[in-house]
């Protein structure tokens, strides 16, 4: 009965030892990011969304990737973290997205100006792309010679786009008459060139963004980081 009763104590005494290492090996990972919808990943495992913030990290990984949320704005890379082996029982990640503007109009080569500081200034000339650090929350204004400034404010998305047409400027009555003697002998076969050029641009249009749907559906399925370019590039093409 002794012997019963030690072989009991040494086998609950192994499961308490067993437990005890189990909780002293279990990882914890914590999250902070600008963008709670973005997904969670150790490895290729999904862990959850940003805004759970913590989470238990699986004892093999190596990687923690945070993938922004907005799977169709491809220039937005996902952060990615390489882990240290038994480096500490709680990893902390920091996942601060930067915000991508895109400003474009027709026609193209305007400035495209915003105010800092009670200061305007460029960012460039259309078709531009600037990244911030911070949400833009000053009004964008893309002035062009010969046409009336627009001005517009530019989102605080992850990824903003903007696309303006710019209005020429007022002419004169004389001015309009001659333009218009001087453009009626040519709208016959500009007519006919605006039109083909239409018909081949939506067809190039239609083929390029059949081609990025597609790698899109890819990689949905893959998450393979090297297909974002593409997709953009044929995104851009289609447009």
């Amino acid at each position: 009965m002794q012997r019963f009763f030690k072989s009991i104590l040494i086998f609950g005494l192994f499961w308490v030892w067993m437990a005890s290492v189990a909780v002293a090996q279990i990882r914890m990972l914590a999250v902070e990011s600008n963008q709670p919808e973005a997904m969670v990943y150790a490895d290729s495992t999904w862990l959850g969304t940003a805004g759970s913030r913590l989470f238990a990290l699986p004892l093999t990984a190596q990687t923690i990737s945070v993938v922004p949320p907005a799977v169709d704005s491809w220039s937005i890379h996902t952060i990615i973290t390489e882990l240290v082996p038994n480096e500490t029982d709680t990893v902390f990640v920091t996942a601060q997205f930067p915000y991508y503007y895109r400003f474009e109009s027709v026609p193209s080569g305007a400035t495209v100006y915003v105010e800092f500081d009670s200061e305007r200034h460029s960012l460039g000339h259309t078709p531009v792309d600037y990244i911030s650090e911070q949400p833009i929350e000053s009004e964008i204004s893309i002035d062009l010679n010969g046409y009336l400034v627009r001005r517009l404010n530019p989102g605080d998305d992850l990824w903003n786009r903007s696309l303006v047409l710019l209005e020429t400027m007022a002419m004169s009555d004389t001015d309009r008459s001659d333009m218009a003697v001087s453009n009626r002998k040519k709208s016959r076969w500009i007519d006919y060139a605006a039109i083909g050029t239409a018909v081949a641009g939506g067809i190039l249009a239609i083929h390029f963004k059949t081609k990025a749907d597609n790698r899109y559906d890819h990689y949905n399925d893959t998450r393979d980081p090297r297909l974002k370019s593409e997709i953009k590039q044929l995104d851009v093409y289609a447009g």
